[in-house]
Parts: structure tokens; C-alpha cells; sequence
């Protein structure tokens, strides 16, 4: 029942997160207040001896089934444990070790220790309830049975649902320790919690108890100091209005400090080096995982109240990062494929499609163009690299003079070919191809074939996108010529008005946009059941498709959801497959359904046959604005624009459409060598190159077991997190302009170079229109949640899986992208202005900062309170 902080090896299950960790500290010698843990099994005792098991599964399960609030089931649950009695046993153990304590009744304090608290991922900080200067016998059981009703408060409940944690599976201990009466209180991070930086301390300290700090109660100093020398680099002297003290009686009171009090430092130099040491010997017993340790001072001898992992912390920035090409003498840009991987790759990936998989296709693609001459002769080889982890193009082209003449005449004569191949070639052969190779390993169940069929399959699935990139590459390429001609036209002086190409290629029926049409039809059969309705406006979109299974009236919409993923669940977030797409990841498309409930007024059908209706009225008054010859050639080149627009963004849908069955077969492996040990976790497995995993499935079969790769793979996995961000620029080396011989290429960036310092940016313009409003900078799909409706969508670049965001953006701005990008394609479908290919908007603006989007003239301006009073 009762377990002594000095005893060593406490376990999770008997002593919770807060005591375990108390007594790894106690063992180690290091200052912690005397006192004791009342274990687990005095929870369970109480709970079983009042036969509340089901009364709290009655409870629970009309919480988790949407009939009541958590509000309303942690009231009902406090009701039933105030009523409830701890057994004679308990009794007697928990008050017999109080009076161990000390000759006199001793002022205690009385603290959460739950069985999913203060753990690496979960911190649960402020879920439960502590209680403070807790003096005598009865005050103390009342205090233990009142932490235990914590367990159960509202926000600890829906902490836990969020969190994915079974609620019937937890447990409560209780910590028992004598109160310390500090002088000074305070937390100290032994890594800067909000850079990620590891060379750095973070100390918050103000008069009192620590309460006052945890609560939000009072402004700390707060001091960040060198990890080595201990030395203060800043300090921030906090305004400390109040302090809390123990009450005469029983718990604690905030008092006010003194004016001339405040404004001195709460800490000397030499307190803050003792605090440093310390703190330095905590992390090094908790295997050198940065902590977040509670503290108090007492006549300048320090103690310990609680020692955590730091939760979320920040990869540790990367220092002196500079951005030099990995070939002497080469210029690299951000174009062309690499306009998709927004991110630094995941080894996995950049081994088996940039590498392998795009090289051989390059080949590939040549050779069915019947082009005479080898593509080294233009580029050296490998076309493909990456700097700090991000992917860039070779954008040093050789011209060879000799056979010039040879290339220049083969072209000529291909251009009409290559004209009708570039759709007949994607529809009649890369798409089925590619689609035949996914259905074939899609039938192959990776439990059933060997590690090398598994890494055989993964090889054979990455280079068959890979393949199928250049038949897009190919439409690409001449929508964006035949895009570029007609938009020369209409913004020379041979037609009247203000006129961009993108006004005209729009309307198009296409597979993102029969998706969304298909996820608002879903929208609707929800509101239309009333139950259901509110289910899912209440529901938190993780939990949403578990919901949805328990209740019957919502059997049929997860029945939808499940249609809906099963045709459009592999688009992708990204092209690197570390990425999950829809089907596995479907919150962010839950997200998007959970807003269209709410909003139900929008309809894109309805929004597209308005844009057709304008779009013919537009290009009516552009015809009778011309005359006979500039007409032909406005219908002309019209015509061949649309011819490769729609079929364009048709075969954007389908990149990535192997990465589902790449990841389960990717993801099979990984749990092979988890088992083993070899791996800490299956998605190890895309931080290896291929013939990394050919050598760690040789390790695993021949017994020679280790857990190098998981070290190595954890390592990378790091140094990709803190690569995050790194903002890549357009070409490498920074500075260079994009040339072949004499011709600048400048134009055909997908990036604009914008200072640092100027409050109006140049980008495309892609989608016409302007707009005035809040940002959205949405970085990746983790952010998705954070898209506020009506806001204008901030990022890095889009792909198909992020188009549910279109509509709840009033206007899109990216760093990356043309025209032509995906992205644009979608504004203009949507009918909002746009500007693509900023270079470094994500960088300059935070969400909720205003800025105008002009997407005629290609601007991006970030306004200032006096913009916004004039406007």
C-alpha cells in the first residue's frame, strides 16, 4: 500500500509518473523532501471496495458515446467519491506513515501521481489537483481521496481522450511529502523549451511556493544560462506582484510583495549556478533526457519537488547551416519535382526515388521520346541531390555545340509528336501502367513474403511513380508553354484591359475537385440527421470515425467516410512517403468534414457552374474587344491552353497513388526489426537507405542483433526534425541566377527573391482578384486544425490532399510554385485570389497577422496598423 520515497525501484503501475520519478531522485542521494507514496493499490482498494468499477464505466461510456459533457461526468464522479469511504487498512497505513514523518503533526503536501502522468509524451501537466500545507490526520485523507477524485476531473478527461488513452485503464497514487516552506520556488529546463536549444538553462524563480509560477499567478525572473560555464546570457526581471505562502490553517494565500521588492532578482549568481549543478545531475540519472524540474529554495540550500521530460520540445537548432552545392562548381534550383517536397527528405526516400527511382526514369523517359543523344550530354549525372536534407534540381546545363545543330532538328521535327504524346502517352500508357504495378503488390499481403521481397516491392513501387512523374512532367511542360503564350497576349498591348491567363483556365471538372464535391455531399447527408449533427460538431475530428461506430444512426456516414478514402484516400500531403497520405492519415480530411457541418452553406458544384457562367461572359467581351487576326490568334492560343490545363492537374491527382502500399509494406518490415530489437519503432524504417535494410534484415536473420540502425535511425530522425527550420533557397549557391550559356533563365523560377525587410512581396500571379484579411500559415498537415474560415491560406506549396482548405480560404499565398503549380489551379477553381512562389512569405508573417493579397499584380503586402486605418 504505501511505498517509502527512499525505496529504490518503484514501479509505474504502483507509484505513477510524479513518485516514480521521486524516488529514482531520492535512491540517487540527490535533496528531495522526506515522504511517502500511497501506491496504486489504495486507489483500486477504494475504488473496488465501494463497487464504483461500474458506475464509473456507466459514466465513461456516456461521456466517450457524446450523451454528456466532461463537465457533467466529472461532477457526477467527485459526487460518488465524496460519498465513498476508504477502507480501515488504508486508513491505517496512510496515517501511520504520516506520523512517521514526525514527532508533531507536519504540514504536507499532497500530490497527483497518475499511471499516465509525467511521462515523455504525456506530461499531464495542471489535469490533476495537488493540495498544500495539509496538516493533521483527517485534513490528510480528505486530501488523499480528493486527489484521488482529480483523476477524473473534466479537463484531465478530455486530456486523455485526446491523448488516445483508455480511461478505465488508469489509476491514481498520491504523493506525500513534507512541505517545504521556500523561500524562493521555481522551474528549471535543462534545454531552452522554446528554441529546442540544448546548450541552454531556463530558470523561472519567484518569492514563495511554486504554486503562484505552475498557476500563472505571477510574472518570474526568468534567466537563461550558458549549460557550461553557468553564466546568465539573459535576464528578465519579472514583476513578482504576489507570492504564495501556507496559511495558518490549512492550504496556501497570496500576499502582495513589496513594491521595492519586486524589481530585485530572486535569485543570486551563486543560487543560479547551484540550481545549474543540480539540475545538470537530475538529467544526467534520467539517461540525459532534457527535464523539467520543479524547485525550491530554502536558506540557499536547494531541493527538488518533481522532475519531468520536457513534453514537445523543439529539435536543437542547427548552428553555422550553410548552403553550398555537394558538386563543385554546380547550380542547383528548387523546381521542377522537388517543387513537391516542401520538407527535407527522410533518407528512405531519398535513396529510393530521388536517387534510384528518378534517375532511372530520366533514362527511361529519354529513350521513349526516341531522342538521339544521351541526357548527359546536357546535365551531368545524378540530376537529382539534396543540401541540408532538401531535394534540388541541377540547374547547370551543358550546350553541346558540336551536335547542337542534331538535337535542334530532332526537336523540330518531334514537336508535334511529342505535342499529342504528352496526353495520349499519359493516358494510354503511364497512368495504366503505373495504377497495374500498385494493384499488383496492392494484392500482396506483406505478413506473407520475406524481407527482401518487402524491400524488392518498396523499390519496384518508388520507381514506378517515379516513372509515372515524367509523363507528368511532360503535360506540365506544355501547359505552362501554351499557358505562358496566351498569357504574353493578354497582358501586351494588343488587348485592351487588365488581363491574365488564369482568368480563362478555370472550370474545369477534375478528380480533387469531384473529392470535394463528394466530402460536402457527405457534409450534408449530416446535417440532415440531427444526432449525428451534433455528434460530429462535438466530437474532436481523432476520435471522430470511432464515434461514428457506436452510434447506429452514424454506422452510415462512417460508411461514406470510408467510400470517400477508398477512392480518394491516396492523395498525398507531401511526396515523400514518411509522410502517411489520407487513407492512413484521414484527420486532416476530418477536420475539413467537421467544418463543412458547420458551414453548410458552401457548394462547390453550384460555385463552379457561377465560374463557367462568368468565365463565358469574360471571354465573350475579351472577343469583341479584338479584332479579326488578334481574335484567331486570342482563340488559338484559347484553345491549346485548355487543352493540356485540365488534363494537367487530372494527372497531379494520382502522384504518389503507390505510397499506401509502399508504407504497409514499408511499415511490415519496420515491425519485423522492432521486434527484434534492432529498431525502436517501425517507422525507423525510413530513416535507413535501401541497402541499409538489406544489411539490418541480414543482421536480424543471422542473430547479430543490435541496436545500431535504431540509434542511427533515431539520430537521423532528430537532425530532420531540426532541419524543419532551415527555409531553402531558391538556387544554390544562394546568390546565383539561374543561366544556360547566355540566357537567363531567371523567369522560369518557381521562387521570387524577396528581401528580408520590405513589407510588399512579389510573387505570380495565379489566380486574379484581391483580398484583405487574417493569415492561415499552415506549415504541414499537422497544422490543418489551425485554418481559421474566411482566412487566407499561408504555405509552403500545396498538393491534391490539401485542396478540403480551399474552401475555407478567402485567398492563397505560397513560397513555392508558378502558375501552373497546383495550387494556382485550385485558387482559380475556387475562385479566390492567389499569389505563388513568394520564396519566403511562411518565414515573414505568424497566424492572425493581416496582409492584402493582390493575385492581378502578383503582390503580397503585410500590413501595419496605419495600412489597415486607411483602408
Amino acid at each position: 500500500m504505501i511505498i517509502p520515497l527512499s525505496a529504490p525501484g518503484a514501479s509505474l503501475a504502483l507509484a505513477g509518473g510524479k513518485g516514480r520519478s521521486l524516488v529514482k531522485l531520492t535512491s540517487a542521494g540527490l535533496p528531495v523532501p522526506p515522504g511517502f507514496i500511497v501506491s496504486t493499490h489504495c486507489y483500486n482498494n477504494f475504488i473496488e471496495a465501494n463497487n464504483l468499477t461500474s458506475v464509473l464505466l456507466e459514466i465513461i461510456e456516456r461521456f466517450e458515446t457524446g450523451k454528456t459533457s466532461a463537465t457533467t461526468a466529472s461532477a457526477s464522479i467527485r459526487e460518488v467519491f465524496a460519498k465513498a469511504d476508504m477502507s480501515a487498512g488504508v486508513n491505517e497505513s496512510i496515517t501511520q506513515n504520516y506520523t512517521d514523518l514526525a514527532e508533531q503533526p507536519v504540514a504536507v503536501a499532497v500530490r497527483s501521481s497518475a499511471t499516465a502522468e509525467d511521462l515523455p509524451g504525456l506530461s499531464f501537466a495542471g489535469q490533476q489537483d495537488s493540495y498544500l500545507n495539509i496538516v493533521g490526520e483527517a485534513a490528510l485523507l480528505t486530501a488523499v481521496r480528493d486527489c484521488w477524485a482529480s483523476l477524473w476531473t473534466a479537463r484531465a478527461i478530455e486530456y486523455r481522450r485526446q491523448m488516445g488513452i483508455d480511461q478505465t485503464t488508469v489509476a491514481m497514487a498520491v504523493v506525500i511529502q513534507v512541505m517545504v516552506q521556500a523561500d524562493v520556488s521555481g522551474i528549471l529546463f535543462t534545454a531552452n523549451p522554446t528554441s529546442g536549444e540544448r546548450s541552454e538553462l531556463v530558470v523561472n524563480a519567484s518569492f514563495g511556493l511554486g504554486e503562484a509560477i505552475v498557476s500563472g499567478q505571477v510574472t518570474p525572473d526568468t534567466y537563461v544560462l550558458d549549460r557550461t560555464s553557468f553564466e546568465a546570457k539573459e535576464t528578465h526581471i519579472g514583476s513578482k506582484e504576489k507570492l504564495s505562502l501556507p496559511n495558518k490553517g490549512i492550504g496556501t494565500t497570496l500576499q502582495t510583495v513589496l513594491q521595492e521588492k519586486r524589481n530585485r532578482s530572486s535569485l543570486s549568481v551563486d543560487n543560479l549556478k547551484a540550481l545549474a549543478a543540480l539540475s545538470l545531475k537530475v538529467e544526467h540519472l534520467f539517461d540525459d533526457e532534457p527535464q523539467d524540474i520543479e524547485w525550491a529554495l530554502v536558506n540557499d540550500e536547494c531541493c527538488i519537488l518533481q522532475s519531468r521530460p520536457i513534453t514537445n520540445l523543439p529539435a536543437q537548432p542547427l548552428q553555422n547551416v550553410q548552403w553550398r552545392t555537394p558538386i563543385p562548381g554546380e547550380k542547383l534550383i528548387r523546381r521542377q519535382v522537388v517543387e513537391n517536397m516542401p520538407d527535407p527528405l527522410s533518407p528512405l526516400f531519398a535513396d529510393l526515388y530521388l536517387r534510384e527511382g528518378l534517375e532511372f526514369s530520366l533514362d527511361r523517359f529519354l529513350a521513349n521520346l526516341g531522342a538521339p543523344f544521351d541526357v548527359g550530354v546536357l546535365i551531368d549525372r545524378p540530376m537529382f541531390v539534396t543540401v541540408n536534407g532538401y531535394a534540388y534540381c541541377r540547374a547547370s546545363y551543358h550546350i553541346p555545340w558540336r551536335i547542337l545543330p542534331k538535337i535542334l532538328i530532332w526537336q523540330i521535327r518531334s514537336m508535334k509528336k511529342m505535342f499529342d504524346y504528352a496526353i495520349s502517352g499519359w493516358r494510354d500508357e503511364g497512368l495504366p501502367d503505373y495504377l497495374a504495378t500498385v494493384e499488383e503488390w496492392k494484392r500482396v499481403d506483406p505478413a506473407e513474403i520475406p524481407d527482401d521481397e518487402l524491400i524488392a516491392g518498396m523499390r519496384v513501387l518508388a520507381k514506378a511513380d517515379a516513372v509515372y512523374w515524367f509523363y507528368i512532367s511532360m503535360i506540365m511542360g506544355f501547359a505552362k508553354v501554351t499557358d505562358g503564350l496566351l498569357h504574353f497576349f493578354l497582358s501586351s498591348r494588343l488587348v485592351p484591359g487588365n488581363l491574365i491567363s488564369g482568368q480563362f483556365l478555370r472550370g474545369f471538372a477534375s478528380k480533387t475537385l469531384e473529392a470535394q464535391i463528394e466530402l460536402e455531399t457527405i457534409a450534408k447527408h449530416i446535417n440532415a440527421i440531427e444526432g449525428v449533427e451534433s455528434l460530429v460538431l462535438k466530437t474532436p475530428a481523432s476520435e471522430l470515425l470511432e464515434k461514428l461506430e457506436n452510434q447506429n444512426q452514424g454506422k452510415p456516414i462512417l460508411q461514406e467516410i470510408r467510400h470517400y478514402l477508398d477512392r480518394y484516400g491516396h492523395q498525398i500531403y507531401t511526396l515523400d512517403f514518411v509522410q502517411a497520405a489520407q487513407t492512413e492519415d484521414p484527420l486532416p480530411v476530418l477536420l475539413s468534414l467537421k467544418m463543412l457541418v458547420k458551414n453548410a452553406g458552401y457548394d462547390t458544384r453550384n460555385h463552379q457552374a457561377e465560374m463557367i457562367k462568368e468565365l463565358k461572359i469574360v471571354e465573350q467581351n475579351t472577343l469583341r474587344s479584338l479584332g479579326p487576326v488578334r481574335r484567331w490568334v486570342f482563340r488559338r492560343l484559347l484553345g491549346l491552353a485548355k487543352t493540356y490545363g485540365p488534363d494537367r492537374e487530372e494527372a497531379l491527382f494520382y502522384m504518389g497513388a503507390a505510397w499506401p502500399t509502399l508504407r504497409k509494406l514499408a511499415l511490415e518490415l519496420g515491425g519485423r526489426l522492432t521486434h527484434t530489437g534492432i529498431f525502436y519503432g517501425p517507422d525507423d524504417v525510413f530513416y535507413l537507405t535501401g541497402d541499409e535494410l538489406t544489411e539490418a534484415c541480414s543482421a536480424a536473420a543471422e542473430d547479430r542483433l543490435g541496436s545500431e540502425p535504431g540509434a542511427l535511425a533515431k539520430e537521423r530522425r532528430a537532425l530532420r526534425e531540426a532541419r524543419k527550420k532551415l527555409h531553402p533557397p531558391p538556387m544554390v549557391p544562394e546568390k546565383s541566377r539561374w543561366k544556360i550559356g547566355p540566357f537567363d533563365l531567371s523567369a522560369f523560377e518557381t521562387q521570387k527573391r524577396n528581401v528580408d525587410d520590405s513589407n510588399k512581396l512579389n510573387g505570380f500571379a495565379v489566380s486574379p482578384g484581391t483580398v484583405t484579411g487574417l493569415a492561415s500559415v499552415i506549415l504541414s498537415p499537422a497544422d490543418f486544425e489551425q485554418m481559421v474560415p474566411d482566412s487566407i491560406l499561408v504555405c509552403p506549396t500545396t498538393t491534391p490532399a490539401w485542396t478540403p482548405l480551399f474552401a475555407q480560404a478567402s485567398g492563397l499565398v505560397t513560397d513555392i510554385g508558378g502558375i501552373l503549380a497546383h495550387g494556382s489551379i485550385v485558387a482559380r477553381e475556387y475562385g479566390i485570389p492567389a499569389v505563388m512562389g513568394t520564396g519566403n512569405i511562411t518565414q515573414r508573417i505568424v497566424s492572425g497577422q493581416q496582409i492584402l493579397v493582390d493575385g492581378d499584380a502578383g503582390t503580397v503586402t503585410i500590413l501595419g496598423e496605419a495600412d489597415l486605418a486607411i483602408r
